[in-house]
């Protein structure tokens, strides 16, 4: 579509974000958004886009369904006079994936980004969500590693799989996926992402499907256990091997694997995740070490605090000179003469009886 064939556009929802230098919605068109790129993409972009608006019609019914109900899947491709890639139209994400947040006396209603399941339950109910539990939990996952089986279904790679990039709706149980316009078939550029770095993909390298495996595993880990560092290692290793077994050993070998390539597809963590078996291809890979845990904060050492009967009355201190042990010179002086008075006292009481003696 031209850009002048959208209609009027509203004022923008999102500025300067990625790849985006806005997205706005189209008034003549409520529900439907206009996601504007910035101007140095490549003329490469604008087949890169077809691409992905026609993929779904590769897909079963039921995962096309999917697609286009859980994800933010492009509609149509904006060109312009001199650019054809000027952005794309995008769906805006239902309102269920939106909540009234309390955080003290405010509250605001917004769209509640998944990074809330990588929180424990207590913190979840402090601002005023319904604490998912572990099935609640597992249902969001359950959805999310359904899409990314289907982006790999489609030899698209993602990457971006963190906290920002997905919306959830703990009533529903539901995630919705955004910014999927970004995909790339077999690879893309690796982002620097803090925290969500790929240890077996070196600086400088194209992301590809194997990256996908293991930020997707390192993100349903931090879902499923509400830690957000080495924390969610140790729990699926332990915790969640007793709940779900199947489950544990497909995110294990996602995360630890020290060969990229026998990191498991998404649709293995989906199948664990149903309650289906892990079937390797193979023997189990090599796994490297849990990373260490985070320290522990020591709490600051309580003092014995003396408690005085409210009748006593306390006598004030002297002040401190600055000398240690200043002030309790005085009190040992008195000490010390009293003792010599009594035993002078006593030597004068010998000496008088043994003369009357």
């Amino acid at each position: 579509m031209a850009l002048g064939d959208l209609g009027p556009l509203a004022e923008p929802i999102s500025e300067h974000n990625g790849q985006a230098v806005a997205v706005r919605p189209l008034t003549d068109h409520p529900g439907w958004l206009a996601k504007l790129y910035r101007s140095d993409l490549h003329p490469e972009d604008a087949r890169r886009i077809d691409l992905l608006i026609s993929a779904p019609d590769k897909l079963p019914q039921a995962d096309r369904a999917a697609l286009y109900a859980e994800t933010c899947w492009p509609a149509a491709r904006i060109h312009g006079p001199d650019n054809p890639a000027v952005g794309c139209v995008i769906p805006m994400a239902p309102e269920q994936y939106r909540a009234e947040l309390r955080r003290g006396k405010f509250s605001e209603r917004r769209f509640v980004e998944i990074d809330w399941l990588a929180k424990s339950d207590e913190s979840i109910r402090g601002v005023g969500l319904p604490g998912p539990g572990l099935e609640g939990r597992l249902a969001a996952c359950r959805r999310l590693t359904q899409l990314a089986a289907i982006l790999e279904a489609l030899e698209l790679v993602y990457s971006d799989w963190s906290f920002s990039n997905a919306f959830w709706s703990p009533e529903r149980r539901s995630v919705y996926l955004i910014d999927v316009d970004g995909c790339q078939p077999k690879k893309m550029p690796d982002l620097h992402q803090p925290n969500w770095a790929d240890p077996l993909t070196p600086p400088g390298t194209d992301a590809d499907q194997y990256t996908d495996r293991y930020r997707l595993g390192l993100l349903v880990a931090k879902c499923l256990t509400g830690h957000r560092d080495a924390r969610a290692f140790h729990t699926v290793a332990e915790s969640l091997r007793q709940a779900q077994p199947a489950v544990c050993e497909v995110l294990l070998d996602m995360l630890l694997a020290t060969d990229r390539e026998r990191r498991p597809a998404a649709a293995q963590l989906n199948q664990a995740l149903n309650n289906g078996p892990y079937l390797r291809a193979a023997p189990r890979p090599t796994r490297s070490p849990l990373p260490e845990l985070p320290p522990v904060l020591a709490a600051p050492p309580v003092l014995p605090v003396r408690s005085v009967p409210s009748e006593v009355p306390v006598s004030p201190q002297p002040a401190d000179t600055g000398t240690t042990g200043a002030t309790q010179k005085p009190a040992a002086a008195s000490h010390a003469a009293w003792i010599f008075v009594i035993v002078l006292a006593a030597i004068l009481l010998v000496i008088i009886v043994a003369a009357n003696h």
